[in-house]
């Protein structure tokens, strides 16, 4: 059974996408009483206020979601395709995905015409570069896991033909996901300075200006494959990680629109919202590789030491966010009877001292992002479980650009990151949680949950995807690679004068349906 609090904590975890959702789906493209405001219209300025700025322009480096970079990301590279909620394809860049044998092997057509915003062609060349720079160990994307997948590009024309390392029936998840945004390789050959200073791509907006810890400032690019688009002539971007300040920001006028962790309270305040509907949820991960969490017991303890409805309510009292039971989202078929670990105070203290006894007592460091949200949360549960015998538990704050340096190099105990299996599971859970990943960020390693993410990796069938996944929860709530404490809230509040807000996958967002009322 699960209960609802408010939470402004969904930034924490959400720079990490190589956990991210394959195909979730976003509820509410524009708000209904913004119905009668008439066909889009062509002109104008907008200003959105992020949860952060982005450390490089260059897309390798940046991730696809609200939490993160997918402003900034559509805006210069736009998306090749996307995933509605329905888990149907929608294209932009690209033309056509077919696959030949179910999953294997794929051919991706581009638009004809294509050009970045240097006036060179957008081909499927410049796709195969990009994709191949992903997978790049040196280059330290988070989007490696999935690139890494391909194994063989064949460019000619507009035409890409590539090949998987093991059949994936929904890949265009994944090319949605974390392989949707394509810049010059012309200018990533150049110096990173001079990347950052004018990045090349094919979005709807080229880099007007940009004032680190200030404004960006983008501009309408003439050369976008849609004529017509974008409607805006100008997107300003501002960047505040403090979720209070920025709906305040929204809601005095000084934005358009801002990314919202309270979505009742901001509907309250008389903002449109739209939010993603997602499995899964924020994840507090445990390295499994090293004391104390190689043994499983420690992180069945602490999953069940945790009263997540507490951390909740200490947080912002009276409001609204789910404390999920189950992996999958409410009423997903993959669900069936399994559950996550739930509070057990008992259980968890009978654990604690069992493990003290034969030498290992519960001792390691929490790692966070740098927000307000993160912040206490961490602490909050810190609070929890240095209230048991036999545990002792320490707080690290890092900045963004060091938290994802140590999940990504797997050198934390206990850190905040995500996950979300969306409407379309097999490929994120299986980069997530198989042993020969390099995205299982907690190091578990099991034959019976490898096993069941390669069966929902390549089944088509429904009856075969559900038996599948009903295996990867159950195993999930029995191995406990992580702690799920609430589901994903972080969502975009705008005012009446915006339209056209359209969240696709894990809450990206596009910009050039944007539009403002004059």
């Amino acid at each position: 059974m699960k209960t609802k609090h408010t939470l402004r904590t969904a930034v924490i975890a959400v720079a990490v996408t190589l956990l991210a959702a394959c195909g979730s789906g976003s509820e509410g493209s524009d708000g209904d009483r913004q119905g009668d405001a008439g066909p889009p219209q062509s002109g104008g300025s907008a200003t959105i206020v992020q949860t952060s700025e982005p450390r490089r322009l260059d897309p390798a480096l940046m991730s696809n979601d609200l939490g993160t970079n997918a402003l900034v990301g559509n805006s210069l590279y736009g998306q090749l395709l996307r995933i509605d909620a329905k888990g149907t394809v929608q294209y932009g860049l690209a033309e056509s995905l077919t696959t030949s044998d179910e999953g294997t092997t794929w051919k991706l057509k581009l638009r004809d015409g294509l050009k970045f915003s240097d006036g060179t062609p957008l081909d499927a060349a410049a796709v195969q570069f990009n994709w191949a720079r992903l997978a790049d160990p040196k280059v330290g994307s988070q989007s490696a896991p999935y690139a890494g997948l391909v194994t063989d590009m064949t460019p000619s024309g507009q035409d890409l033909d590539f090949k998987l390392s093991l059949p994936v029936n929904h890949f265009e998840a994944a090319i949605a996901q974390s392989l949707n945004w394509i810049a010059s390789p012309r200018a990533l050959r150049g110096s990173a300075q001079s990347f950052d200073a004018e990045p090349i791509g094919a979005g709807p907006f080229v880099l007007g200006s940009w004032t680190r810890s200030g404004p960006m400032v983008l501009k309408r690019n003439p050369a976008y494959y849609d004529s017509s688009r974008p409607y805006l002539d100008e997107l300003v971007l501002t960047a505040n990680s403090d979720s209070v300040q920025r709906a305040a920001t929204v809601k005095s006028g000084g934005a358009d629109a801002g990314f919202v962790n309270q979505r009742t309270q901001a509907e309250k305040e008389g903002l449109n919202v739209a939010s993603p509907k997602l499995g899964g949820g924020l994840f507090m991960a445990f390295n499994a590789r090293t004391a104390p969490f190689d043994d499983v017991r420690a992180r069945q303890a602490v999953a069940q030491a945790v009263d997540r409805e507490a951390v909740l309510r200490t947080l912002t009292p009276g409001g609204m966010a789910e404390v999920p039971a189950t992996l999958y989202a409410d009423g997903s078929p993959h669900n069936g009877d399994s559950t996550l670990p739930k509070y057990d105070k008992a259980a968890a203290q009978k654990l604690f001292d069992e493990l003290a006894a034969e030498g290992k007592p519960v001792r390691f460091t929490i790692s966070a992002y740098p927000t307000t949200e993160g912040k206490r949360t961490v602490e909050a549960i810190q609070s929890q479980l240095n209230q048991y015998e036999n545990v002792q538990v320490e707080v690290e704050v890092l900045d963004f650009s060091a938290a994802i340096g140590k999940t990504v190099q797997k050198t934390f105990q206990l850190i905040t990151s995500g996950l979300y299996p969306g409407v379309q599971p097999g490929l994120a859970l299986y980069l997530g949680l198989h042993s020969k990943s390099p995205g299982n960020l907690s190091g578990v390693e099991d034959r019976a949950l490898d096993a069941a993410l390669l069966k929902g990796l390549a089944a088509t069938g429904e009856a075969e995807q559900t038996e599948a996944f009903q295996e990867v929860g159950r195993l999930f709530g029995e191995l406990t690679p992580g702690m799920i404490y609430t589901r994903y809230e972080l969502g975009v509040g705008w005012k009446d004068q915006l339209h056209g807000v359209e969240l696709y996958g894990n809450a990206g967002i596009r910009t050039d349906t944007l539009w403002v009322s004059k």
